[in-house]
């Protein structure tokens, strides 16, 4: 089993019998318009979560045959949870990442295009900082097929690198650093900056707030950088870490 931080995995058994039910159960709830909204929204919070949860504690255990299709199975939940009107659930600009991510990591070409139509925006509330909001759009260009311009890579960067915030500079900075060098191609700062965002995560799983949390298993955002790198120009990620389990995508 993969050492990855101090969470106690739940018996993967009892993980499928309660995924099982809500297959049956709760999953016909998602699409079913005379449901109480509040049964849909769970519904297709908690079916995200499952199979999240089955595809990490898999990998937790070292049955990685086990770990992408679970989470392909998860993308299409994830974008409701994140972004469908109706069923998404509150989000900051940090937190829906995750919904992101997986979307953009496992989800099909549809579920892509759907993200790059995406009407979204944030309140002011849920900002946790304009660098991090910027990365998430710029991140939703990216990833879908629309190159960000030299001027929002700029107005990010700039915001990132005057941050008082440490996680903004020793995270998303990296982070959108290596946007910065997809577009421009230097893929010597993106193998950079793709180690200092794992870095950074590594150390929230020794010491920080993904010390205990499932969240903690995989960097999602890093992952779908090095992703991009290797569908945008056949770049090879080399960081070497449990956190980046570069299996997923091959």
């Amino acid at each position: 089993m993969l050492k990855l931080n101090k969470y106690k995995l739940d018996d993967l058994n009892e993980l499928y019998d309660d995924l099982n039910y809500m297959v049956e159960h709760r999953e016909p709830q998602i699409a079913n318009k005379t449901a109480e909204l509040e049964d849909r929204k769970n519904a297709t919070f908690w079916l995200t979560s499952q199979y999240i949860e089955i595809a990490y504690t898999h990998f937790a255990l070292e049955n990685f045959d086990q770990v992408k299709p679970n989470l392909q199975k998860a993308a299409p939940y994830a974008f409701l949870r994140g972004f469908d009107p109706e069923l998404k659930t509150h989000k900051s600009d940090w937190s829906i990442q995750k919904e992101l991510n997986i979307c953009l990591l496992f989800g099909e070409p549809e579920l892509l295009q759907r993200i790059k139509t995406l009407d979204w925006s944030l309140t002011e509330d849920d900002i946790v900082h304009p660098a991090i909001y910027q990365y998430d759009y710029l991140l939703m260009q990216i990833a879908t097929g629309e190159q960000p311009t030299g001027l929002a890579i700029t107005k990010a960067l700039d915001n990132a690198k005057t941050a008082k915030h440490k996680d903004v500079l020793q995270f998303f900075l990296p982070l959108i650093e290596t946007i910065s060098a997809l577009v421009s191609g230097e893929k010597a700062l993106w193998q950079s900056s793709i180690d200092k965002a794992v870095k950074w995560h590594s150390n929230e799983c020794k010491f920080g707030d993904y010390k205990d949390i499932i969240d903690g298993f995989i960097c999602l955002n890093a992952l779908t950088m090095a992703k991009l790198g290797k569908e945008l120009h056949g770049w090879q990620c080399e960081t070497d870490s449990l956190y980046l389990p570069l299996f997923l995508i091959d």
